[in-house]
């Protein structure tokens, strides 16, 4: 059974018509889906319309020049695409300045150097480049995420720990300084937790005897 090949949506901005269908027809053979842009302009209106994953443009370009269109994928998109820069000669600065700007390879346009036949290969290399800083991306996300609900429940909860010193008789539990506090007191300080006062049914007949919660409120009055 033959493996589908899993087609990626490329865009090539290229101005030589020739070279642009040459590139995409060469890059189809790898199962990679290219579509191509005459200029910036048009590559530049094509990225905010349709979602790629990896664009190549020709550095030589009418209106605006590779370096333009890179510096405006970078400001136009929230996730920019994996970016190949080619030029159809050799330049150490401009290398540097592409790679400055974020493009993840820098290719000569040179015939003899077969660039078309490693074409597929540094694609796969920038993809997996993209996916990767993607992957830390949405790691950093989640981690700032988890920061925020660790701080929030932190803010909520004040937790107790270890042995506390308690009155076998009164209950007051004894703090750090030393001193005897009422065991309200002690959670109230320690503690998120608000109280309010009543009485068990056990301790009302204790102190009231008979009489009902309702009679000795009546007898109060």
């Amino acid at each position: 059974m033959n493996e589908q090949v899993e087609q990626t949506a490329i865009l090539y901005i290229e101005d030589d018509a020739g070279l642009g269908r040459l590139v995409q027809k060469r890059l189809s053979r790898a199962g990679q889906q290219v579509e191509l842009a005459r200029d910036g302009a048009e590559g530049l209106a094509k990225l905010k319309s349709s979602a790629y994953s990896l664009v190549i443009v020709d550095y030589n370009l009418p209106g605006q020049n590779g370096l333009d269109v890179m510096r405006s994928i970078m400001e136009q998109c929230s996730i920019p695409p994996a970016v190949i820069m080619l030029t159809g000669a050799g330049n150490e600065t401009l290398a540097v300045e592409a790679m400055k700007l974020g493009a993840s390879d820098y290719v000569v346009k040179d015939a003899e150097a077969g660039y078309l036949n490693l074409l597929p290969t540094l694609i796969e290399r920038s993809l997996e480049r993209r996916r990767l800083m993607e992957a830390k991306k949405q790691w950093e996300i989640e981690r700032e995420q988890l920061i925020l609900e660790l701080q929030e429940a932190l803010a909520k909860v004040k937790r107790l720990g270890g042995l506390l010193p308690i009155c076998a008789s009164c209950k007051k539990i004894r703090d750090d300084q030393g001193y005897w506090n009422r065991l309200e007191v002690f959670l109230h300080e320690h503690s998120e937790a608000e109280f309010t006062h009543s009485i068990c049914p056990e301790c009302f007949a204790k102190l009231y005897g008979n009489l009902t919660p309702k009679q000795e409120e009546e007898n109060n009055l």
